[in-house]
């Protein structure tokens, strides 16, 4: 059986989230200082950020970014190694409610576990698709998702599409536009 891809990982993520209710779910976003590999609203207005993994070293990569390293996720300000806030001690960064990794069960169970964040969630998926949750994420903050922060999202969502279609094979022949322009 072939190794899972990052695309069957998000899509048999969207399918639990889709089971689970969720309203809204979009691959490759960015809400946040970051691009999410998928981000789901629960009815809640709860914000799922999942980050997919489809190896060991990604999965070590991950954890030197600043949303881990220097706590954006935990604290929501931005800090600096020292773990003081940077120019503007005030500013709150935009983050989930709540955090997950998704990942093939082969490089979550391998040995010599990898140290992850205790508020990440732990998704595990296997060769059937089927999905483990192994640890819970816990809830970052209780704020809810604005209704701008989703006209934000459902624009950039917009904007994606039409750039795929613009590229496709559904796109207007561009000497076409110009003769007849």
């Amino acid at each position: 059986m072939p190794a899972l891809t990052a695309a069957d990982i998000a899509w048999t993520m969207r399918c639990r989230a889709q089971e689970l209710h969720h309203e809204w779910i979009t691959p490759n976003a960015y809400l946040y200082a970051w691009e999410s590999d998928l981000l789901t609203v629960s009815a809640q207005g709860h914000v799922h950020e999942i980050e997919i993994k489809t190896s060991r070293a990604d999965l070590k990569n991950d954890m030197k970014k600043p949303k881990h390293g220097q706590g954006l996720l935990v604290k929501g300000t931005d800090l600096d190694d020292e773990g003081n806030t940077k120019s503007r001690p005030n500013k709150l960064i935009r983050r989930p409610n709540f955090f997950s990794f998704a990942m093939p069960c082969a490089i979550y169970r391998a040995p010599c576990p990898l140290a992850l964040p205790t508020y990440a969630g732990i998704y595990t998926i296997d060769e059937q698709g089927r999905v483990r949750e192994e640890r819970a994420p816990i809830q970052l903050h209780t704020e809810r998702i604005s209704t701008r922060q989703l006209f934000l999202l459902a624009r950039r969502i917009h904007h994606r599409y039409w750039d795929q279609l613009r590229r496709g094979q559904h796109a207007p022949d561009t000497l076409q536009l110009e003769l007849a322009g």
